[in-house]
């Protein structure tokens, strides 16, 4: 419980906020449940009012429970609620315990082994992969917290927030979900300062205001005349109002500046001078320090020792450390500081302390000289190292936090043991931005050593830590680290190691990051029992590398078989979900959408039966992409607004950016519906800047509504990522050498003229053939061939392209693309055919963008190899592409379709006969070549690279059979028109 010794006569100010809580309070005696939120900036009494709020839910009957979040790090995950339950299971019997925590008890136990204790016969919990654990802990937490309000209603104060782990913000937002029908009320305290738009909290805030029983109270400094009313209920003197609104101005009327200056002067000053507001807020600092200084020696010294244990300590191990202070001078020396409010008590008996604010410890640290500082963690470490010899998992973090700060003594042996253990044990906690922390650091102490299992060991968890933690651009480091510690175990021989890091790869499966333990793996299967689940396991990774890192399909289908037999076998639910979701990515990579979508579908029905959140959404990304490339609209539709909702529950930042993009924002873009998919968009923008699915989508957006300038820039980002990733078949070199030239048809020419023809080659000449990448960059090469009239490029194109069963391709019609290369190649009987049936999938399905420019293209083909009589069809086609694009405000294309109007306006269209079978794009160039221009001319002239003038000049030669310009020239000015 929590002490009512803050709560006194100079509490001052605070009526609307205090009106706000206590409303509040009174609204859980109804049995509706509550939660507050304390905002402001440091020392403007947050922690203050919740204190207030708890004396008085004191009185009115609550049980009170507290817990607080440490600065420093090393703290265990779900430190503030571990805190709270602590406190509460202390003063109840084990009958009562066991009623109020059902068979949760066991999940609890896991994060608070003393629970064990208390309840005898408590099992381990069954093994579930880390998101059903997730969800059952938070589920046994919350139903605890529900059983008890129902005895007593219940105050839960959770101060300091923002320096919260993650797993302790998630479990803040799922408990709030449930508590609208009980009295339970939760007060939570944190510095919008230290809020930034990325912090969890700061994206958890934004949930609960969802929530009607939500409430967000901003603490403000105080008034004018609250601080007058301040300084006289401090110092018992009228302080000239002159004094007051110096004061005030310069301190914002922050409460804690505020008290620190009028308690490090003394009342004659204030009575007589107005000298002590002089050098305010610049000597705030100081003044704390000046308060300090007129305290004893021996009490200077406590505190300088009680500052090296944090925020908050216990008295006993003050008592131990403070050993220069004798046994009868230390209870003088801790009243000092009572006293004088520098530190104050956490509850009644509970033997722990801490300063009254953060700054105080901080100020009191820095003033340490860093070796004596060292010194005091070296004995702090050693001392709680023998006094928990029998319990050091349970205090790893604390003693971490000791050892870390004592390296400079120690040395670094220490340093790296226990954050090893913290780091897993926020890992199973879901607090994979502290594992990081203290994997990272590991690390850095064993920077420049050779290889060994502490280093395995900490790059093993770092990398399961980054996969849920890291943007996509980011996650090579975590394929890094993973590989690095295979190939450390593998080296090693411990076959346990290298099927859990297997196994962990499922995650960060991305193809631009290549993975060196193919060969690894095929060592490790000799190592373990034929069709054993590690078997499986490994399989399921093998599987992985071939097929989506190899391009051997069949090997890795062989593989996934394999796992999905083990699986059944044995009847694990999650290596059978990892195989169906890994075998539909298989799949729809070799442009098999349809068997995608049906192994998709089975590992959605898999997944929600085992309440797999993580593999529902992974299934559910593979059965849009499925069922939008074969073309089934109405599946689509009903897969993505499930995927948006599943892939908001598990809060990932890689599957959240994705579900927006794909499920809702392109359908948005594929209807034209411009601003809608922007709002999609710009979320995973904010977040995710270096993600290449998501810059396609901006790319696209703006170059339809005629954006150039920011068209540029994201294509400008996405060649960087292409040139940062591994060369060959991959995400990054495929998407750009699709928009590159989409928004280059779009547009007619880009500032780089060659921006995505290396994409294009890379990807069609890597010999690892991911036909789903290879088709991305085939209509990229069409585009390029229809735009420079190349028969011989569009040809080979065409013969490929023909084969696919995709419908859609991202934001393009298959059929477009081929009736552009029939057009190209001269061939109007199969143009016509591909665009009329582009147009009816595009106008069954409402894709006007695409509707509109597959008119334009089909009424451009006509007018070039078509007859007279098909210019009033041109005409129809033109019209309702002009329809469509002014209603929409595709700027570009009613540009272009404006053009191809003044071409049917201006007579017949033109002989499609060129001397020498050319095309009439090798005619431009060979024009311009007889006129004595440069390489570099003709493709600035022209808007073409060139690379792309110098293909076509061979191709020239070889057409016309000559040798060199000369020759070439001659030929021009016998046969071309003057």
């Amino acid at each position: 419980m929590i002490s009512n010794s803050d709560s006194g006569s100079d509490f001052i100010g605070r009526k609307l906020e205090m009106g706000q809580l206590t409303a509040a309070l009174d609204n859980v005696l109804s049995g509706r449940g509550q939660i507050v939120m304390l905002a402001g900036e440091p020392g403007i009494g947050k922690t203050r009012a919740a204190n207030e709020l708890a004396a008085l839910a004191d009185t009115k009957g609550f049980s009170v429970l507290r817990g607080w979040c440490y600065e420093h790090g090393g703290a265990p995950a779900l430190w503030p609620w571990l805190q709270c339950i602590r406190e509460y299971i202390e003063t109840l019997d084990a009958g009562q315990l066991r009623r109020e925590m059902g068979p949760g008890a066991a999940d609890i136990a896991e994060i608070l082994p003393e629970l064990t204790a208390k309840l005898d016969g408590l099992g381990p919990p069954p093994p579930l992969d880390p998101a059903q654990a997730r969800f059952r802990l938070f589920f046994s937490i919350t139903t605890f917290f529900k059983n008890a309000s129902q005895t007593q209603p219940m105050l839960l104060v959770l101060d300091d927030l923002h320096w919260a782990d993650e797993s302790s913000i998630l479990l803040l937002e799922f408990l709030t979900k449930e508590i609208p029908g009980t009295s339970l009320m939760i007060v939570g305290t944190f510095r919008d300062g230290k809020i930034s738009g990325r912090h969890l909290l700061s994206r958890t805030l934004g949930e609960l205001v969802r929530e009607r029983h939500f409430h967000r109270v901003h603490l403000e400094g105080l008034s004018r005349e609250e601080v007058g009313e301040f300084i006289g209920s401090r110092s018992g003197i009228d302080v000239p109002q002159s004094a007051v609104n110096t004061l005030h101005e310069r301190t914002g009327g922050n409460p804690l500046f505020v008290g620190e200056v009028v308690s490090s002067v003394s009342p004659e000053e204030i009575a007589l001078n107005q000298d002590w507001v002089s050098a305010i807020p610049e000597a705030v600092r100081d003044a704390i320090l000046r308060r300090s200084s007129g305290l004893s020696d021996s009490c200077n010294q406590l505190l300088l020792t009680a500052s090296v244990m944090g925020s908050e300590f216990e008295l006993s191990s003050l008592q131990q450390q403070a050993s220069e202070i004798d046994e009868v001078a230390f209870p003088e020396s801790l009243n000092e500081p009572l006293a004088s409010r520098i530190i104050g008590p956490l509850g009644p008996g509970s033997g722990r302390y801490q300063f009254s604010h953060a700054l105080i410890q901080q100020a009191v640290y820095q003033e340490i000289p860093p070796i004596k500082k060292a010194q005091a963690h070296a004995a702090m470490a050693e001392s709680l190292e023998h006094l928990h010899r029998d319990s050091l998992v349970q205090h790893a973090g604390e003693l971490a936090y000791h050892f870390a700060g004592a390296q400079k003594v120690l040395g670094s042996d220490k340093l790296v043991y226990f954050p090893l253990i913290v780091g897993e044990q926020a890992i199973e906690a879901f607090s994979h931005e502290q594992a990081m922390v203290h994997f990272n650091n590991v690390l850095a102490a064993k920077e420049g050593m050779a290889e060994d299992s502490v280093i395995a060991a900490a790059r093993f968890g770092l990398g399961r830590a980054q996969t849920a933690v890291l943007p996509r651009h980011e996650l090579g480091l975590a394929h890094e680290n993973l590989s690095r510690a295979f190939e450390y175990y593998a080296s090693a021989g411990n076959t346990a190691k290298i099927v859990a890091i297997a196994f962990e790869f499922y995650a960060p499966q991305l193809s631009e990051y290549g993975l060196r333990t193919g060969g690894l793996v095929e060592k490790a299967l000799e190592l373990v029992p034929a069709d054993s689940l590690d078997t499986g396991r490994l399989h399921a990774y093998r599987g992985s590398i071939l097929g989506l890192g190899q391009g051997d399909f069949q090997s890795a289908r062989d593989s996934l078989d394999r796992t999905l037999i083990v699986a059944r076998q044995e009847g694990n639910s999650a290596l059978e979900i990892r195989a169906l979701i890994t075998s539909a990515q298989l799949e729809s990579w070799n442009n098999h959408f349809e068997d995608g979508l049906a192994y998709g579908l089975t590992a959605i029905e898999k997944a929600v039966a085992a309440s797999d959140l993580r593999g529902e959404v992974t299934a559910r990304y593979w059965a849009c992409l499925g069922s939008f490339s074969s073309g089934d609209t109405k599946e689509t539709e009903r897969q993505s607004s499930i995927f948006l909702e599943s892939a908001g529950r598990l809060r990932d930042r890689n599957w959240g950016g994705a579900a927006a993009n794909d499920a809702v924002a392109r359908p948005f873009t594929l209807r034209g519906k411009w601003q809608s998919a922007r709002e999609m968009v710009q979320p995973g923008l904010d977040q995710m800047l270096h993600d290449p699915r998501i810059l396609l989508q901006r790319v696209v957006l703006d170059a339809q509504t005629g954006e150039r300038d920011q068209a540029e820039f994201h294509l400008d980002l996405m060649e960087q990522i292409a040139q940062r990733a591994a060369s060959g078949a991959n995400t990054p070199n495929a998407l750009l050498a699709y928009v590159a030239p989409v928004a280059k048809y779009i547009f007619g020419a880009l500032r780089q003229p060659e921006m995505g023809e290396s994409s294009i080659t890379t990807v069609l000449s890597s010999p690892v053939d991911i036909p789903f990448f290879s088709t991305f960059a085939r209509i990229g090469a069409s585009l390029s061939a229809a735009m420079e009239k190349d028969a011989e490029a569009a040809s080979a194109q065409y013969t490929v392209l023909c084969s696919s069963n995709a419908r859609m391709f991202m934001f393009t019609s298959l059929d477009r693309v081929l009736g552009l290369l029939a057009g190209t190649m001269g061939n109007l009987d199969n143009a016509v055919a591909h665009f009329e049936n582009g147009r009816g999938y595009c106008r069954e399905s409402g894709y006007l963008p695409e509707l509109a420019w597959t008119c334009h293209d089909h009424a451009a083909v006509l007018l070039e190899l078509g007859p007279r009589r098909d210019r009033s069809k041109a005409t129809a086609l033109l019209d309702e592409c002009l329809s469509i694009a002014s209603e929409l405000g595709m700027s570009p294309l009613m540009a272009k379709a404006a053009a191809v109007q003044e071409v049917i306006g201006a007579g017949p269209g033109r002989s499609t006969s060129y001397p020498g079978g050319l095309s009439l794009r090798k005619i431009e160039v060979l024009t311009h070549l007889a006129q004595g221009r440069t390489n570099r001319e003709i493709a600035r002239d022209l808007v073409l690279s060139e690379r792309t003038v110098q293909r076509h000049i061979s191709n020239i030669y070889t057409k016309i059979n000559v040798r060199n310009r000369a020759e070439a020239t001659t030929f021009a000015l016998n046969q071309l028109p003057s």
